[in-house]
């Protein structure tokens, strides 16, 4: 069962446009969704610790969703962690009363732990910030999340639009490695990512100036996601790109940047690793639609992450 006839022509109103209005206008819409579903008998069997601590700013926090019976299963549980976009300067982790805690509900709800994770923001943030909150959080959860019934050589980690950008700097630049040696994370979502740049819009290049605190264009782009990747060496791809399963996501109605940045990186990809990393477009949805409407009846996107997690695992 699709998404509802209502929330396919409110998507299909924008369709690939996209500006700080059209996102405020899905946040609006979507919460609006979530707010008038009835109440779950789910929800009672769902338990959650907000506002955890993994680091020393005040932006290092986790949201952690859980099965109430999670203490009692016989194996530890998979682990969600989805770090939210926002353009390097904007989002968290509860944006609305029912945003993004539909997602980890969902994944609590479906029998893993399911975390959301943010990170430090435009104007404080200076790279690697981005990338390193994400590596510190996923270093905190493989020491920690067993409290919560969470198995740490299962953890999984989503990152839509820039927390997708920090997430694949993190992964190609060797920060996502336990003290053991091994991968932090069995498998990489990539959601929409921030993988490349278009300085030439100027909005993005005043946000990009300042997060890596310089004017050169050239170290912009070389350390953007794609430019991390594409610093590979054979060596380096061994030791860091191909422990963790990859999955690119992009939307139907993602706006030009977006979707070329990811098309590049597949390009690149394909060019250094001679194969493609599991891709797949999202049709019907736009940049975040498909992130905000998980958990609501007829949501495909959800269902699609946890299986990809349980045939990861098998």
């Amino acid at each position: 069962m699709p998404l509802s006839p209502e929330i396919q022509d409110f998507i299909l109103g924008f369709k690939g446009r996209w500006d700080p209005s059209v996102n405020a206008a899905c946040e609006r819409f979507f919460e609006t969704c979530h707010a008038s579903l009835p109440p779950s008998d789910a929800e009672s069997l769902i338990e959650s610790e907000k506002d955890v601590k993994y680091g020393p700013d005040s932006r290092h926090r986790l949201d952690i969703f859980w099965p109430a019976n999670a203490s009692k299963a016989n194996t530890a549980l998979p682990v969600v962690v989805y770090f939210h976009g926002g353009a390097f300067k904007a989002g968290d982790n509860t944006i609305t009363p029912h945003l993004h805690a539909n997602i980890g509900k969902f994944f609590a709800a479906s029998g893993m732990i399911g975390v959301l994770g943010t990170y430090r923001l435009l104007p404080q943030a200076r790279y690697p910030d981005g990338r390193e909150d994400v590596a510190a959080a996923l270093t905190w959860l493989h020491d920690h999340v067993h409290r919560y019934g969470g198995d740490r050589n299962a953890i999984f980690a989503l990152g839509q639009s820039a927390g997708g950008g920090h997430l694949a700097m993190a992964l190609y630049a060797g920060r996502l490695i336990s003290d053991e040696g091994q991968s932090l994370v069995r498998g990489v979502l990539l959601l929409s990512a921030a993988l490349e740049y278009d300085l030439g819009k100027e909005d993005r290049r005043r946000s990009m100036e300042a997060y890596y605190g310089m004017h050169d264009h050239n170290f912009i782009h070389a350390h953007s996601a794609l430019g991390t990747f594409q610093r590979l060496s054979n060596d380096d791809d061994e030791a860091v790109g191909s422990t963790p399963e990859l999955f690119v996501m992009v939307a139907e109605w993602d706006f030009e940047e977006c979707a070329r940045g990811n098309l590049n990186f597949l390009q690149a990809y394909y060019r250094q690793r001679r194969r493609l990393p599991s891709c797949e477009v999202l049709l019907g949805h736009n940049h975040v639609s498909y992130c905000l409407s998980i958990g609501l009846p007829g949501d495909e996107v959800g269902p699609k992450i946890v299986e990809w997690v349980r045939q990861c695992l098998e």
